[in-house]
């Protein structure tokens, strides 16, 4: 496809906004998907070290013994997870359909 965009007489520009951008978008989205869940997971565990995080009622159930918090802040956690993911997944796959490409 650049390829043919150079061949259309296509500066370097026009083809980076136009073809280059456009077909790596899903890519890109993905990365950021991808690095979006590894920073809400960093956050949870960040409560070791007395920061004000989302891992902070997990960390008070694991000092006090108390199973309900830990599951409670497991749970809250996951489910964020899970629906960031999701929806970071359906804008991705919105994308690849808008070029033009298929998603598995």
């Amino acid at each position: 496809v650049v390829e043919a965009a150079r061949g259309a007489g296509m500066t370097g520009w026009q083809r980076l906004v136009k073809v280059e951008l456009p077909l790596s978008a899903p890519i890109i989205l993905g990365g950021i998907r991808l690095s979006v869940v590894i920073s809400l997971a960093t956050a949870t565990i960040g409560s070791t070290v007395a920061a004000k995080t989302l891992g902070e009622v997990i960390i008070a159930g694991l000092l006090s013994n108390n199973l309900a918090f830990v599951l409670q802040g497991g749970l809250i956690v996951a489910a964020l997870a899970v629906l960031i993911y999701d929806g970071l997944s359906a804008i991705e796959r919105y994308t690849a359909r808008r070029m033009g490409q298929e998603t598995a």
